[in-house]
């Protein structure tokens, strides 16, 4: 069994070796930082990146660009097959978006205190309209829960392959949860899911 494992764990990291030279090669994806602290603050790692989801490629690309970090993978997408053997071996914590469930906030705290990065994706889904949904509360959850900053990106979701505009991923400054009323109070973390909404907004206009 363990032997089956490792075989799946390393043909798996050579299929996400290969995925990740075609995202390279068609998107020419580029970070664009806000700053130079935001930079130098971010690679010192343990923060939580939250980005708007435009495409199903935005999980690899997010992954394979922001290095030591964990995605955050919808359950129902994990389950499929080809994803399930692309994961085998990597960080990734799998989350069911139609449930209640929050225990995967224990696991995620966990690689924020060893200085992994996490990467959600607060709407849930992709957009079909262009136009950001209205955020979730699991980013600020964990944000509460870990006391880790958070990273707003914006993806400018425009996935050409090989010629035109290239792939930019603009990052903004680390930030932290307002302090007055921080809680796992539902009020609290709608306000919050609204301020970085529109913190994931700016960096795109």
């Amino acid at each position: 069994m363990r032997k089956k494992n490792a075989f799946i764990n390393v043909t798996a990291s050579m299929g996400r070796g290969l995925l990740y030279a075609y995202l390279y090669i068609m998107f020419r994806p580029k970070i664009c930082y806000q700053s130079r602290k935001a930079k130098e603050e971010i690679e010192k790692g343990g923060v939580i990146f939250i980005g708007n989801h435009v495409g199903h490629n935005d999980g690899q690309m997010f992954y394979m660009l922001f290095k030591n970090s964990v995605l955050i993978i919808a359950k129902d997408w994990a389950d499929k097959k080809i994803l399930k053997w692309l994961t085998s071996g990597g960080k990734f914590i799998s989350v069911d978006r139609f449930g209640t469930d929050i225990t995967w906030i224990r696991g995620a705290s966990e690689h924020l205190r060893a200085g992994d990065n996490m990467i959600i994706f607060p709407e849930g889904h992709t957009s079909k309209t262009g136009v950001m949904d209205e955020f979730k509360p699991g980013f600020a959850m964990l944000a509460v829960m870990s006391g880790a900053k958070i990273v707003p990106v914006y993806n400018d979701g425009e996935y050409h392959k090989l010629f035109g505009k290239r792939l930019k991923l603009y990052v903004g400054e680390p930030m932290e949860l307002t302090k007055e009323g921080k809680g796992l109070n539902a009020e609290y973390l709608a306000g919050e899911c609204a301020r970085f909404r529109e913190a994931v907004g700016q960096l795109g206009r």
